[in-house]
């Protein structure tokens, strides 16, 4: 009976209607009436339940949502969930929904042709290339392989992605901006994971054939990557619209990966995987001779370039024009000098270090203000989640470069109070400046993100060190501001007035700390 429920399930899950599954695999709709109840029995060996398992795996794009849910499923009957193939997706499934499931995994497992779920794996090592046997070619074992579908490729680069050192750099080149397989959900969690497991760097060069929507989605897709500084964007132009859509993908001394797709085909991609000494070597280096002769979107500024960030700062809050503000931390322009002066002391700067820092602040301080004057917009979010950290404990950490330092920044319990009485100073003050407390920031819009309208934007990742990434390119800034103008509607039901009191409110609670540390 329990496998029976298992195919009510898995209609239920998929949305299929009973007479739809009777009409795909060629039986009438009470026979599938029937094995949803629990009146006929479905065994592994027949072909229907190995028909439903193919309709199931083929009647929509696999999500990484959907694979979850199928995980789970297989965990409580204790069959693997450890897959590299499409096929092993389809092996389990039919063993899960057949009503003789269970003898055929305890077969299985005698004979060691299916594992079990939460039993040691085996590493399937990648096979070393063979020497050459004369100049007239090479010999290959195991050196090529070739994966069909989307769920197949990015399985296999998932593999191939945990054997990777960290901190490292892949490259991936589009012929299209168009080109799917990037774009898919599964294929996306494999670079997502590698990236927060693995600490993974990526570069991207993109022929572009002119679908600014298409270029537009890569970004928004990998939007955390970018945000957090550890994806380079490149573009080149092409006139040609090319027959076939290649990605590549190179992971040095591991595996170079072509992945290939027909435009407007209903026809799955194909992926070869490479793992030839040789090859790898020369496939890096002509992706580094390549991207030379690319426009890359963003440039990047490390921590200690001070004197760009700060000319950055000063065309973003002295110059003419409205600007935008998103962060998960605070903005030090709140602070009075003589306050970031204090802070600047505690840091050890003094003499001509202290006295060229405190200028520059007041430079950018003075931009700023005299812009509100001037009737410019300012619209900044911050984090709820953040300001509450701050109370609670009194503290919070800032970004240094905002003190022409590298690293992160202690702030102490007056100063966090300075900040936060500057927040409702500007309210108060200016109606052109706007502040809105998001209840909570996701991955994907953590950072701070500084977006000069029309001009240009600048994101800090801030997080694991100091950087700044800056692009005038109207490509990132066009996807930036809709990005904000998007998070700004949905944050916008609260008033000016409840956003002063929740300030104060939260002053209050801080200046009971500095009551209490005397």
């Amino acid at each position: 009976m329990k496998k029976l429920t298992n195919l009510r399930l898995i209609l239920e899950y998929f949305e299929v209607p009973n007479r739809d599954l009777a009409r795909a695999i060629n039986v009438s709709p009470s026979m599938v009436s029937n094995w949803v109840q629990g009146k006929r029995a479905l065994r592994a060996s027949s072909g229907s339940v190995v028909a439903i398992a193919d309709y199931v795996l083929s009647r929509r794009t696999m999500e990484t949502r959907d694979i979850t849910w199928l995980k789970k499923q297989f965990e409580h009957t204790g069959i693997s969930t450890d897959f590299d193939f499409a096929s092993d997706i389809k092996r389990n499934l039919i063993i899960w929904l057949a009503d003789d499931g269970q003898e055929v995994l305890e077969i299985f497992n005698k004979t060691g042709n299916i594992q079990v779920a939460n039993e040691p794996r085996k590493d399937v090592g990648l096979s070393p290339f063979l020497y050459s046997i004369g100049p007239a070619g090479r010999i290959y074992n195991d050196d090529y392989s070739a994966r069909a579908g989307v769920l197949d490729i990015s399985l296999r680069l998932g593999r191939i992605f945990e054997t990777m050192k960290e901190d490292t750099r892949i490259d991936i080149c589009l012929t299209s901006e168009t080109a799917a397989t990037v774009m898919e959900d599964v294929f996306i969690a494999e670079i997502m994971k590698a990236f927060q497991t693995k600490n993974m760097y990526l570069r991207m060069l993109v022929a572009l054939s002119g679908n600014s929507t298409a270029l537009s989605r890569i970004i928004a897709a990998y939007t955390p990557m970018i945000v957090a500084g550890k994806m380079e964007l490149y573009i080149s132009h092409g006139m040609m619209q090319p027959m076939i859509h290649q990605t590549s993908i190179f992971i040095p001394n591991i595996c170079a990966v072509a992945i290939t797709e027909l435009p407007e085909s209903f026809s799955p991609p194909a992926a070869l995987f490479i793992t030839e000494s040789i090859f790898l070597r020369d496939s890096t280096d002509g992706f580094d001779r390549v991207v030379r002769f690319a426009q890359p979107l963003m440039r990047l500024y490390p921590g200690n370039s001070l004197k760009g960030i700060i000319d950055i700062f000063n065309r973003e809050f002295s110059n003419d024009g409205d600007m935008d503000i998103q962060s998960e931390s605070l903005n030090t322009l709140m602070l009075e000098p003589a306050q970031f002066i204090k802070i600047l002391e505690q840091k050890g700067f003094k003499g001509n270090a202290l006295e060229w820092r405190s200028e520059e602040y007041l430079q950018i301080k003075n931009g700023f203000e005299s812009n509100l004057k001037e009737g410019v917009v300012f619209r900044e979010i911050i984090s709820a989640e953040f300001l509450k950290n701050m109370v609670v404990s009194g503290s919070c950490e800032l970004p240094s470069v905002y003190f022409m330092d590298t690293g992160k920044t202690l702030i102490q319990t007056k100063a966090c109070a300075a900040i936060l009485a500057g927040y409702i100073r500007m309210l108060k003050s200016y109606p052109n400046y706007h502040l809105s407390v998001a209840p909570h920031l996701s991955e994907t819009q953590k950072g701070t993100r500084h977006i000069k309208h029309g001009r240009h934007v600048t994101l800090g990742p801030w997080k694991n060190e100091s950087k700044l990434i800056f692009s005038d390119q109207m490509i990132m800034i066009h996807e930036f501001q809709t990005y904000f103008n998007d998070l700004w509607m949905s944050l916008s039901a609260g008033t000016r007035e409840n956003t002063i009191s929740l300030l104060e409110i939260m002053l209050q609670e801080i200046e009971k700390l500095i009551e209490q540390e005397g």
